[in-house]
């Protein structure tokens, strides 16, 4: 009996031990697979980690005053500008933009501007800039352009290129490394098919590196000038931005049409002035036309009563032999009558 309790005792022992071997031997496994995953996903992902850290320790810094302050400079941003503006001095306005933009560090990308003249005299103009700006200067541009001329529309559109940017650069780096290790197999290469096979493998790799650089290159220039549309319109009056009353604009109206009348007849007698040439020979021409159609109506008028003349004539002439014909006849009838009462 007593050797039985002993063996059940020592079976236990050997169970409860089994199982806590088994439970250790499950925890270090599952630490382990964590810590491998852990370290694959860093190996994966570590191409971001380091710009997303810079990032966020870029985003948030704390300031002097307690307060958090933005200072971003990691993000790779295109920021693009749309103005469309009114002035009344065309030409004083291009020069203070192109002095501006250049005061600032940038330049003028393109310049177009249309001298637009109308019959009447009067001059419709206008200019189209695209300017590129340090993008650390932008607002300060803009500030000013909206300073002196009328903003009619404006647009701003930011684009992040952060993350294209970053895939790029990791590409690139790639290409390097992947450079480098052809460069020293092509100083070991022993047959002349190896050392084909690396060159052409190694002119593929720096024709693809030159054209990553070439486009890192195109979005520094985009993300370090922002680049602004601005389309420069001269008038005589701005148009107003705050919405008026009903009564101020019926009485805007009728004065816009008294000045549209007044500028009607004054565009007029300029026309009718400046045309006075033209009109005085279009005058002669017209007057030459109508002697020249009232003479051959007068000739035609002359040659039909002449000829109407000479039919007549012609009529009586043939009419005179034969009353002179009749005359004898009528004579010698009577003297037969006399003859035969005798």
């Amino acid at each position: 009996m007593k050797k039985r309790s002993v063996r059940v005792f020592g079976t236990a022992v050997a169970l409860f031990m089994g199982v806590m071997l088994t439970a250790c031997g499950s925890s270090s496994d599952s630490s382990g697979y964590a810590k491998y995953a852990a370290t694959e996903t860093a190996a994966d992902y570590g191409v971001y980690e380091e710009p997303a850290a810079a990032m966020e320790m870029a985003d948030t810094s704390a300031g002097t005053d307690g307060q958090t302050q933005v200072n971003d400079t990691s993000r790779k941003l295109i920021k693009t500008v749309n103005l469309d503006t009114e002035t009344e001095d065309l030409d004083q306005t291009v020069s203070l933009i192109e002095q501006k933009v250049t005061g600032l560090g940038g330049y003028i990308e393109s310049s177009n501007i249309y001298n637009g003249t109308t019959y009447s005299g009067r001059s419709s103009r206008s200019a189209s800039i695209t300017a590129r700006v340090p993008a650390v200067n932008l607002d300060s541009f803009v500030d000013s352009v909206e300073g002196n001329t009328n903003i009619t529309r404006k647009s701003v559109n930011v684009d992040d290129i952060t993350l294209t940017y970053v895939d790029i650069e990791s590409k690139r780096n790639s290409l390097r490394t992947e450079e480098k290790r052809l460069l020293e197999i092509l100083e070991s290469a022993e047959t002349v098919e190896d050392l084909i096979t690396v060159e052409d493998k190694l002119a593929d790799v720096r024709y693809e590196l030159e054209s990553i650089e070439s486009q890192i290159r195109s979005y520094d220039n985009l993300v370090d000038y922002s680049t602004v549309y601005l389309n420069i319109e001269e008038v005589v009056k701005f148009t107003p931005v705050e919405k008026e009353s009903a009564f101020s604009r019926m009485g805007k109206g009728f004065m816009e049409n008294l000045s549209d009348v007044g500028e009607a007849i004054v565009d007029f007698l300029v026309w009718f002035v400046s045309h006075i040439p033209g009109l005085i020979v279009f005058v002669i021409v017209v007057v030459i036309i109508v002697l020249i159609i009232r003479a051959i109506v007068v000739g035609s008028k002359k040659k039909k009563a002449k000829k109407m003349q000479m039919m007549y004539q012609a009529a009586a002439q043939n009419a005179a032999p034969v009353a002179s014909n009749q005359a004898p006849q009528q004579a010698k009838e009577p003297e037969k009558g006399n003859d035969g009462n005798k």
